[in-house]
């Protein structure tokens, strides 16, 4: 049976427009990746987890206001374990206090790509997404796609 010419046109939009939303998912568009900013707080909950990791802390309130809730996005678990083997579910707890470099962003939100997360006994763990590379040097090297 010959498959017509407007089957395959419309199987070729359907797969070029599934790449397309499958890459801007990936995409780092919201932050500003030019910039690489600082935030202490105090670990509210790690999401380790898939398809991105989540780090939430709590941070005092400017001017002594209500305490404002932050959220760090990274990579995938296995991602980030390549680049620190140190990576575990349980890496911080609740209440820990952490030192979190970031690209905020572009919007203003309480949020932003993790850079690194300096641990309560002062070692710092890089995170597998490219936010702060030019502040921290090497790049974190890229993970063949599969």
């Amino acid at each position: 049976m010959p498959v017509s010419k407007r089957f395959v046109l419309v199987l070729l939009a359907a797969t070029a427009t599934a790449s397309d939303s499958a890459f801007a998912h990936h995409s780092q568009a919201m932050f500003d990746m030019s910039q690489c900013l600082s935030i202490e707080g105090t670990v509210r909950t790690f999401q380790f987890g898939f398809p991105h990791s989540w780090l939430w802390i709590v941070v005092p309130g400017k001017q002594g206001g209500e305490p404002e809730i932050w959220g760090f996005e990274s990579a995938a678990p296995v991602q980030m374990m390549e680049v620190n083997p140190r990576w575990k579910r349980d890496v911080v707890a609740k209440g820990d206090r952490v030192t979190i470099r970031y690209s905020p962003m572009k919007d203003g939100r309480h949020a932003g790509a993790l850079g690194t997360l300096a641990l309560p006994d002062g070692s710092v763990l890089r995170a597998a997404t490219p936010a702060c590379q030019k502040e921290l040097g090497t790049p974190v090297p890229a993970t063949p796609a599969k």
